[in-house]
């Protein structure tokens, strides 16, 4: 029977990570960093010199690593996806950011349609 004090230790070990992690290899199209920061566009390429076109550090850093850096929430996001993606062998595409309603987000939608519709009857 496994007792309770091996639990309460166990817990903190498994939040150790000892895996190791793959780094793909370049290829023609993705020869270094800053090449895979300009392809994944949303002005990553601007990231490059937190990278020091070191391609371990891409594939090793975290999203702590690249907070401390000084890299934006959003940014950070989208890059760590864009490596998973590369890990994975899919290929790198340009996602665009999405673009908001012209009506504003859902929360608001009622009220903003409401007001946009009593504009255009004023108009009329």
């Amino acid at each position: 029977m496994i007792s309770r004090r091996f639990l309460s230790i166990s817990r903190p070990l498994l939040k150790l990570n000892n895996t190791k992690v793959s780094i793909p290899k370049t290829n023609e199209s993705i020869p270094d960093v800053d090449t895979f920061l300009k392809k994944i566009g949303r002005s990553c390429h601007e990231a490059s010199e937190t990278y020091g076109n070191n391609w371990s550090n891409l594939f090793t850093w975290k999203s702590r690593a690249l907070k401390r850096r000084g890299i934006t929430a959003q940014q950070r996001k989208y890059i760590l996806e864009q490596v998973e993606r590369y890990k994975r062998n899919k290929e790198i595409v340009q996602v665009d950011k999405g673009k908001k309603s012209f009506f504003g987000g859902e929360r608001h939608r009622k009220e903003n349609h409401a007001k946009w519709e009593a504009e255009q009857r004023v108009k009329n």
